[in-house]
């Protein structure tokens, strides 16, 4: 299964996060539901998370309501 490094701002601080994900690709979006989930599961209350089959423009949005943004993706060598 393919890993993507996904490098993104939390609140206006750097971070990044490895994920495999079963396709060659790994959108931006993609990789934004991906981090809102991890966060999710890394809080205490729960996130309001977009559906899987949202449309991208809402998925994004809503994660910058949580406060991540400049969503990267990059794909690491198998």
């Amino acid at each position: 299964m393919p890993t993507f490094r996904v490098h993104y701002r939390k609140d206006g601080e750097s971070r990044q996060l490895d994920l495999e994900h079963p396709q060659a690709s790994l959108a931006p979006h993609e990789a934004a539901l991906a981090v809102l989930e991890q966060l999710r599961a890394d809080a205490e209350n729960s996130l309001a998370l977009p559906p899987a089959d949202a449309p991208a423009a809402a998925i994004l949005r809503q994660a910058e309501v949580h406060g991540l943004t400049d969503i990267q993706v990059e794909p690491l060598a198998s």
